[in-house]
């Protein structure tokens, strides 16, 4: 147990430690601050998240058919509140404009006059109303619900059977049970868990991969080779950098998730991730909690090939550069890799499903 804690020790050196923090702050600001400071980003992002987060509070995880007359009914009510604002204004009465179907139809080209253009930035982009962007979104939710198979179909053209079979089995599911999960939401996760997956990778393999290059430098490895005793130390270096890996990732996670609750997305734990307002399909059907456990557990066997891989390399070269050399092109395919297979969105149905 005194050599695991020696090793333990040296891989969670002060300075190690610092650089490593270093990394951390730099990552985050260049690649995750985003998702988490711009989410939702703009509109109608933040409309889609806010009437997503209405559906949720009003029907469940689940939205049947009673419950979609309600929705209707909701839309019909902003339609009218809508109206009485466009009669309520002067110059949009004068300009012939007095409902929102009116608005909605009016020819923005370059034929379209200056005063309706300034009209159509005032209510559109000075003020933002929220009729404005939410009623296209309630419009396109109703769509959906009304034209479930088209819908989906539309997005996988090119689809084999066995897409094709997942894809109808999807429909029938939502024809009863209409999933309310945001596409933004899933996106949003995808996109963070990538990068945070990728950061994790980073960290493991700056940590990591100096375990026995030490000991190569200063030619202690030809004593451990030689001996029973050094052998073991041999192992337990191993078991020293899984466990360090095993730190790293569950102190990393907790952070990520930990800023990751800022996004208040906690009300979609239990909705499908198969919603036919959410992108992509999947051949499984998760929920969004269960797919973000997935993601975890993927995330946590990746690290410990990584590590392993990476002890390997310092196991056999002799100094900083050759690892770095070689470790490059590893992280490189790795971060690909996590970018469209391993992590981010891995049980989509657009790969197989073997994969």
């Amino acid at each position: 147990m005194s050599v695991l804690l020696y090793e333990m020790k040296k891989i969670f050196s002060l300075k190690m430690i610092s650089i490593l923090i270093v990394i951390n702050v730099v990552f985050y600001l260049l690649f995750l601050s985003f998702y988490i400071e711009f989410f939702p980003n703009g509109r109608p992002a933040t409309d889609i998240h806010e009437i997503g987060i209405e559906m949720i509070y009003n029907y469940g995880d689940y939205m049947d058919e009673e419950e979609f007359k309600h929705f209707q009914s909701r839309y019909d009510e902003q339609v009218k509140e809508a109206d009485k604002y466009f009669q309520s204004r002067e110059d949009f009465v004068k300009a012939g404009i007095t409902t929102f179907e009116q608005f909605r139809n009016i020819d923005w080209t370059d034929n379209t006059s200056e005063e309706l253009r300034e009209l159509r930035n005032d209510v559109v982009f000075v003020q933002q109303l929220d009729f404005v962007w939410e009623l296209p979104e309630r419009e396109r939710i109703m769509r959906i619900f009304e034209d479930r198979e088209n819908a989906l179909f539309h997005s996988y053209k090119q689809a084999n059977n066995n897409q094709r079979i997942r894809i109808r089995e999807v429909i029938l599911k939502n024809s009863s049970t209409f999933g309310l999960l945001p596409c933004v939401v899933f996106v949003n996760y995808n996109n963070l868990i990538g990068q945070a997956s990728k950061l994790i990778l980073l960290s493991i393999i700056f940590m990591i991969s100096p375990v026995y290059l030490k000991d190569i430098k200063n030619k202690v490895n030809y004593l451990q080779y030689s001996s029973k005793i050094g052998r073991e130390i041999f192992k337990k270096k191993i078991v020293a950098g899984l466990l360090a890996t095993f730190i790293i990732t569950t102190v990393q996670l907790i952070c990520f998730f930990a800023i990751y609750s800022q996004n208040n997305v906690a009300m979609f734990g239990s909705s499908n991730i198969n919603s036919l307002l959410s992108w992509p399909i999947s051949w499984y059907d998760f929920t969004f909690r269960q797919y973000i456990i997935l993601t975890v557990v993927a995330i946590y066997v990746l690290a410990f090939v990584i590590a392993l891989i990476s002890m390997f390399i310092s196991s056999l070269v002799r100094n900083y550069i050759t690892i770095i050399g070689l470790q490059l092109p590893i992280a490189i395919i790795t971060f690909m890799a996590v970018e469209r297979y391993l992590i981010v969105n891995m049980t989509q149905i657009r790969y197989a499903q073997l994969l």
